[in-house]
Order: C-alpha cells, then structure tokens, then sequence
C-alpha cells in the first residue's frame, strides 16, 4: 500500500479555485479528517448483476450482506449473507467481490494525491456541487491496487479520477479504472468508483463511503458483472484493497 509520509502543509484561501490550491486544500482537509480516524462499524448492502456489454439480457445475481469493521487501519467483514443465508466470508462467494471500500481507498487515494502526478482533467459537478476532477495514473510497479484469481495476487496498473468539492475541499467520489489486467485472464477493464459523504458522529464528522460500484468486463464474452453498493448504520467501534474472482 502506498504511504503518504505527511500531510501537504499549503491551505488554499477560502476562496480559492485555483487546480493547485485546491489541490492542497483536498490534501489537508482529508488528512485532517483521517487523522484520527480508528474504529467504525458500517452495514454493507451489495446488489450482485451480471449481462451482456451492450445492456441486454440484465439480470441480478444475488443480493449480499455483510458487517463492515474498521479497526486500526484494517478492515474486517463478518456476518456474510447471501440471499439471506449465511456465509463463512466474502471469499466463500463465487463470482466478482471487492474489499477496501470503507477506508482504504481514501487513504491510498491520499497518499496517491502527495506521491504521484496528478493531472486537472476538468471543472463540473458532482450531485449539483461544483467538484474539480483529478487524474493519477499509477504504474504497476506502485500500484497498491491488487487482484487476485484463483489464489494468485497481480499488482495492476489503473487510472484514478477524484472528484473535489470546491467550497469544501473534500473528496466527492473516487473511480478506479484498470485495462492493465494480466493476458490470458479475459478481463478486459475494471472499474472501482465509490462516492463518499460526511458522516456526524460523537461531535465529528468523518467522510465515509456512502454508494460504490464494482464493475469486471469480459471482452472476448461481451460480457460484464457489476456490483453496485451501500452503506449504512455507521456507528463507533475503535488494509490493503483485495479484488476477487
């Protein structure tokens, strides 16, 4: 996982739309936000699809539950449900899942923000709010995104889009997109996006993952399946992003 050493210690004026400024803005204000950030327990709501590329033939595969803790910088999932039955764990699922969407991808994203390039794509909205929209390319070589198939790990390339809000500073959404995956797989693309919103609890608001989607292409099938996401419930309680298949 990438590692930011310390925060960027530049605050844009209030004011300030500036690529630059606002960039350092998103910088400390999520520093800040995670600094003490240790414990949080959250309900995870995933509706599971899978169809063709070109939208036909659609369909819901399952519906999958499960008790998301966030403990010292790790995440655990437990109470694993699918369609109401009970599972040992996530990894006991067949098919597309991801892990890391309660806090991880915010830091790696951090960290990614004070360690790589980063690119202003373009100016627009995000839910009615004004956001910049910011691009980091990361190499395979410092990817902290992994993959894994069948028991094997692969460190995979991807492009990250972070959308920031320009009155608040604070990141919006965040989207993943990989066409790096190892030959011989037949994925073609991956797509990871997870918007986020504050959070009041205990007198703090903390920005906490509120809807994501997790989409796998299959190229040579014209296929896809797509996972889109909710959390809930999040209350006080107190890793690495693993992708399956």
């Amino acid at each position: 996982m990438a590692k930011s050493e310390s925060p960027l210690g530049v605050v844009a004026p209030e004011n300030s739309t500036t690529g630059r400024d606002l960039l350092a803005r998103a910088q400390l204000e999520n520093e800040l936000l995670y600094a003490d950030l240790q414990s949080f327990v959250c309900d995870e709501h995933i509706d599971r699809y899978k169809g063709r590329l070109n939208g036909e033939t659609s369909r819901q595969i399952d519906t999958v539950t499960a008790r998301v803790s966030f403990e010292n910088g790790v995440e655990h999932y437990t109470d694993v449900h699918q369609n109401n039955r009970e599972r040992p764990a996530l990894s006991s699922l067949p098919g597309a899942w991801s892990e890391g969407e309660f806090g991880t991808l915010l830091r790696q994203t951090h960290a990614l923000l004070g360690t790589q390039p980063v690119t202003l794509k373009a100016d627009g909205e995000l839910d009615g709010a004004p956001a910049a929209v910011y691009t980091i390319e990361v190499s395979q070589q410092d990817s902290p995104w992994e993959l894994v198939i069948s028991g094997t790990s692969y460190k995979i390339p991807f492009r990250t889009d972070v959308w920031v809000s320009k009155e608040t500073g604070r990141i919006l959404k965040i989207e993943r997109t990989s066409t790096g995956i190892p030959s011989g797989m037949g994925i073609s693309e991956l797509r990871w996006s997870v918007t986020l919103d504050p959070v009041d609890l205990e007198g703090k608001t903390w920005l906490l993952p509120k809807t994501g989607e997790y989409e796998v292409q299959y190229a040579d099938a014209r296929r896809r399946e797509w996972n889109v996401m909710s959390f809930s419930g999040y209350h006080r309680y107190g890793s690495r992003v693993v992708l399956h298949f």
